[in-house]
């Protein structure tokens, strides 16, 4: 991971003086490598030796090795903007959130989702705008399993919410897991499973499970990239819940 995606992995345990060096350092990068650590800790507003702690939270021994790594990693986005490599930045980018993605989603962790999914009956999926793609996927590719699955349009999950009961999941997609079909979506008596990019989402009290997918900072929603992420765990998921006679063939 490059220094961005780090802060971005350790954020749920950020304090609140984290928060301030994290969003000092997200909002201009390029700025920040020029400071010395006193600088910085100045430009922050907060303690050398918080900065000292937030570093090494990261796994860095000192600001030094921090700064390294954030200049080599701007050096390589630096170079291949200026050759207009927008086409290789983009396979870069899949390779390195594929390492991430293959990280979490192990063969254990799959097939544990794939059994809590696997005892319900009725399954519905929802998502808002490219959010949605996943979700209809998920339809499709389920016809292989021999499951009632059904894909919602925010226009009818409104309705369908009210009809699903403790029975029932309800499978949401959705990127930054802000969007308005979070607020119909919650209303429902089915299980919630959510599948987001952001571990920092306030419906936590809300879902009963929640799979937190990789992203490349600063935003998941502006990449055309996530939707393709999630259309992967689709298929991956799938795979794992075809009948062990389907899964020979």
């Amino acid at each position: 991971m490059n220094p961005l995606q780090l802060m971005e992995a350790h954020k749920s345990k950020f304090t609140p003086n984290d928060m301030l060096i994290y969003e000092t350092i997200m909002k201009n990068p390029a700025h920040i490598v020029r400071m010395t650590t006193s600088t910085l800790a100045e430009e922050c507003g907060v303690s050398q030796s918080a900065l000292s702690r937030f570093i090494k939270s990261l796994g860095y021994n000192r600001h030094q090795d921090f700064r390294t790594d954030l200049v080599t990693w701007m050096s390589k986005k630096n170079e291949e903007e200026a050759k207009g490599s927008h086409h290789l930045a983009y396979f870069n980018t899949i390779h390195q959130l594929l390492g991430e993605a293959e990280s979490l989603l192990t063969a254990d962790y799959m097939k544990d989702l794939a059994d809590y999914i696997g005892q319900f009956n009725r399954i519905f999926t929802t998502g808002a705008g490219k959010s949605f793609h996943p979700a209809e996927l998920f339809e499709i590719l389920m016809f292989k399993t021999m499951r009632y699955t059904h894909a919602l349009r925010r226009d009818r999950l409104i309705e369908g919410a009210d009809f699903m009961n403790e029975d029932d999941l309800l499978i949401i997609f959705s990127v930054s897991a802000k969007a308005y079909i979070m607020q119909d979506a919650v209303r429902t008596n089915a299980h919630i499973l959510l599948v987001t990019t952001n571990a920092e989402h306030e419906y936590k009290d809300k879902v009963d499970r929640e799979v937190i997918l990789p992203y490349i900072p600063p935003d998941p929603e502006s990449s055309s990239i996530s939707p393709v992420l999630f259309d992967m765990f689709v298929e991956l998921l799938v795979l794992y819940l075809l009948p062990d006679e389907h899964k020979k063939k």
